[in-house]
């Protein structure tokens, strides 16, 4: 049987039909599908990706956290303040700083997660030190940082006045009643020789007189002022001469102060936190505490 122009136009336009229905229900309802599920399959990947990356970061900081509570100050709050502050202090004295005051602020609450203690340093001393007392107060294991630092020099002496921040932290949880023992491991080199070279290359460029101040500032007399016994504090490196009755302040290239009493042979000064007695003939170097 001869089939028509006709019917072979209908039969192709029914097989148009068919394959145009079939790309449909392929693409509604078999690949769309599996490439909405390929993107979420991707989606979950990238979220397991980000859950993962987020947990070794709390296993991180848990254990940075861990740390840290080895070398926070002690969590009672006056317990930190007096044994961190001592141990400040001492560690300026122990470079041989001058007119050394530590002053200690309140402790501010960061957002609940650890209490912050600001203190603050004046000092005077040589580059040497200055150098030596950072030393110990950066390679210490305490919980601590210096948050600024000023030098200013002392009437070309070779000495500087230190002003210095430090903040210290208290974490929650820790159960020591002490501070903490040992090195940061932070520095470059754990050798206080090794930093010598920022004093010996006199990297603020002044002309540094190696005179001691301390050697060279006496009491050479005492005078009395209608009745009033008055100390006279020589400075021999510039030929200073500073009268001084009990409650007076002095500032000397070697110490800054106040004189709390004189005698008819000694005087007693306060700078900073020591308490020193001269007597007469005698240099700042030679005072007793």
């Amino acid at each position: 049987m001869k089939l028509g122009r006709q019917q072979i136009l209908l039969g192709l336009l029914i097989a148009m039909g068919v394959a145009r229905a079939g790309d449909y229900v392929l693409s509604s309802m078999i690949q769309g599908p599996l490439q909405q599920l390929n993107g979420e399959n991707n989606e979950l990947r990238d979220k397991i990706k980000e859950r993962e990356a987020l947990l070794a970061e709390s296993r991180e900081a848990g254990q940075k956290i861990a740390a840290w509570q080895q070398t926070s100050l002690p969590t009672d709050t006056e317990t930190a303040r007096s044994l961190y502050r001592n141990w400040l202090l001492e560690s300026i004295r122990s470079a041989k700083l001058r007119s050394a005051t530590v002053d200690s602020g309140s402790p501010a609450n960061r957002r609940g997660l650890y209490r912050s203690m600001p203190f603050n340093v004046q000092a005077r001393g040589t580059l040497p030190q200055i150098t030596a007392a950072l030393f110990q107060i950066e390679n210490s294991a305490q919980l601590h940082r210096i948050v600024n630092l000023r030098l200013n020099p002392v009437s070309g002496s070779g000495q500087f006045d230190l002003s210095m921040s430090v903040e210290a932290l208290v974490l929650p949880g820790t159960k020591r009643t002490s501070l903490a023992k040992g090195s940061s491991g932070n520095l470059a080199s754990d050798q206080l020789r090794d930093y010598d070279v920022i004093a010996r290359d006199n990297i603020f460029g002044i002309g540094i007189d190696h005179q001691d101040p301390m050697k060279l500032t006496i009491l050479s007399a005492v005078t009395y002022r209608n009745g009033v016994p008055t100390a006279w504090v020589t400075e021999q490196i510039n030929d200073r001469v500073h009268k001084l009755a009990a409650g007076a302040d002095f500032n000397t290239t070697a110490l800054s102060g106040r004189i709390v009493s004189v005698t008819e042979e000694s005087v007693v000064i306060q700078s900073g936190e020591d308490r020193l007695t001269l007597n007469i003939g005698q240099s700042f170097a030679e005072a007793t505490r």
